[in-house]
């Protein structure tokens, strides 16, 4: 069976990894013939690219994946669906980005021309399934994937405070936030922040210089690799996860499986994803106080801290890939 997979490819060019540089790979194993677009960094030599790439492939494949953002990348996939409708060859909008419920309602009558006609629209979270079922009945819910035998489970003792950021440094995911977190923390006891995550944005100098004003302890990796990250999160304690509006972040779950306690932003797609007090704590989006008194709860009740560990990796432990290619495969061979 033949797919041609739309979206970002760009974690050469110091970018994070992508849904697609995973699940793709992961398809492929279970005997799938993958062509992918684009890995162009330029934006528009990827429109073209991704353009080429529907009308070379798109009638010979069988399914059209499209990664589908809320951003200006969006308009890549009313392109993309309307030369699949053209040449009659079904799509596959995978919903991704916590924003695309607004855009729903910004514009309804663009959202209909791509979602309405779709073979289904694949939502990786309770959060866009609630928002997307409703409107297009052919929307399913089908989890971001993680190998979980490759996340080695690792008790943490909480009482000391060795803060893990793992994203993209860029303004939706508030990586600030983290760096005044810690500098509040500072004022209790010792705390350190390790940031791991390109820097497509060069936001690294202004980071660091709100760090030094502040005197927090900071440690900024750049990009790393999945092993390389999961090294650096044996030394880490409590996870943060700072960002403005999501769906469900992969790096969260990575770090659920990893046995750290998260402390997250309770927007977009989190609340799905963690159970506040019992997988998790969640705290209101920009709420430096809240969030510092998050983490100082877990370090003030290390047993507590411990059980909502143990209780988020159970949880998590649905997301491995043996569990959601079922879902996968049902849906493409149907």
């Amino acid at each position: 069976m033949k797919l041609l997979y739309i979206g970002n490819k760009l974690s050469k060019h110091n970018r994070g990894q992508t849904v697609m540089e995973s699940l793709g790979p992961d398809l492929e194993q279970e005997g799938f013939t993958v062509r992918y677009a684009s890995d162009k960094k330029n934006l528009l030599w990827r429109f073209l690219d991704i353009v080429g790439a529907v009308l070379r492939h798109a009638r010979n494949s069988d399914y059209v994946l499209i990664d589908t953002y809320s951003t200006w990348s969006f308009y890549y996939v009313v392109v993309t669906a309307t030369l699949c409708r053209l040449f009659q060859v079904p799509y596959i909008p995978i919903l991704h980005g916590g924003h695309l419920p607004q855009r729903l309602q910004r514009w309804p009558r663009l959202s209909r021309w791509v979602f309405a006609h779709a073979y289904a629209n694949v939502a990786p979270s309770g959060y866009l399934y609630a928002a997307f079922k409703p409107l297009f009945s052919q929307t399913m819910a089908i989890p971001n994937a993680i190998p979980i035998q490759e996340y080695t489970y690792q008790p943490r003792d909480t009482r000391s405070l060795h803060l893990l950021w793992v994203r993209s440094l860029v303004p939706l995911y508030h990586p600030e936030m983290a760096l005044r977190v810690c500098a509040a923390l500072q004022r209790h006891q010792p705390c350190t922040l390790t940031i791991i995550g390109p820097d497509p944005q060069h936001l690294q100098p202004e980071l660091e210089a709100l760090a030094e004003e502040m005197g927090v302890s900071v440690t900024f990796t750049g990009k790393l690799t999945k092993a390389e990250w999961h090294q650096r999160a044996t030394s880490s304690t409590i996870f943060l996860n700072t960002t403005r509006a999501d769906n469900t972040p992969v790096s969260v779950i990575e770090a659920m499986a990893l046995g750290l306690p998260v402390v997250s932003t309770d927007v977009g797609g989190l609340p799905y994803l963690i159970s506040h007090d019992e997988t998790g704590l969640l705290v209101p989006s920009e709420d430096v106080q809240a969030m510092t008194e998050a983490v100082l709860h877990l370090q003030q009740h290390p047993d507590k801290a411990q059980k909502m560990a143990e209780k988020a990796r159970v949880h998590v432990e649905k997301f491995d890939w043996s569990v959601v290619k079922e879902a996968w495969i049902k849906l493409l061979k149907s």
